[in-house]
């Protein structure tokens, strides 16, 4: 039985906040549309609260985005000069403002697909004419990340048992390291994917040009109005920020 939001109507409205994400570059605007998927991810039962666990993550990476966009924009007016070379600037704090909050519209826009399973979205992509076998190799990749970062993790918990504390090794030695770990994390998950792809051949998979599916979800009327409020929404956007 079908859910509503359909999974299709939850890949358009991620196409449409990423599309403004990447189209907007006025930080005020990208935070309008934050506050929007942030209210969409409410009223779906989703705690926006998750979006703030998940950019704890990258405080390391929006530190850099700043110290990157404030050094290379010097436009506007400047707040920190060293030696005829601007370091901080008004252009350069929106520049980095509009930044971080890019990378958070598209974090909150991949949430709105977290309450769907792989099977859903492989069905959802092949009834956009997506082939199965392009479908199946998006459903292992999402699937091999978090395996690849298991594999990492259990590298790094083995050599900390042997009594390395990274965090008072040398930067130089702490690269050298993590290249060690990187070799059999990778090894190990090279390994899954071949008895994956093995077992996938045992079960004659691609040996007919289409599939049977055990449920084939349809678009009901409140789906169709959804998307199209949702482009007509974007459209409008798009407008009145080039205009």
């Amino acid at each position: 039985m079908s859910r509503f939001p359909d999974t299709r109507t939850l890949l358009l409205i991620v196409l449409c906040f990423t599309t403004l994400a990447l189209a907007l570059g006025d930080p005020f605007w990208l935070a309008a549309v934050l506050a929007l998927a942030l209210a969409a991810l409410a009223a779906m039962g989703i705690s926006p609260a998750r979006l703030g666990r998940r950019l704890k993550r990258y405080r390391g990476l929006f530190l850099v985005l700043v110290l990157a966009q404030s050094l290379t924009n010097s436009s506007g007016r400047v707040f920190l000069e060293w030696r005829g070379h601007v370091l901080l600037s008004s252009g350069g704090v929106q520049a980095a403002a509009a930044a971080v909050l890019r990378i958070a519209v598209i974090l909150a826009a991949a949430m709105f697909l977290s309450r769907r399973n792989y099977q859903e979205l492989v069905t959802a992509l092949v009834q956009l004419r997506v082939p199965y076998e392009l479908a199946y190799m998006v459903l292992l990749g999402v699937r091999f990340i978090p395996v690849f970062m298991e594999e990492f993790r259990t590298a790094l918990t083995a050599i900390q048992l042997r009594g390395v504390d990274l965090d008072k090794v040398p930067l130089g030695r702490k690269i050298r390291i993590y290249s060690y770990i990187l070799m059999p994390a990778v090894a190990g998950a090279l390994i899954r994917a071949r008895r994956v792809a093995v077992a996938m051949e045992a079960r004659a998979f691609r040996a007919r040009p289409r599939r049977t599916w055990l449920e084939w979800p349809r678009l009901h009327r409140r789906d169709w109005l959804l998307m199209a409020a949702a482009v007509a929404a974007t459209a409008a956007v798009l407008a009145l920020y080039w205009r």
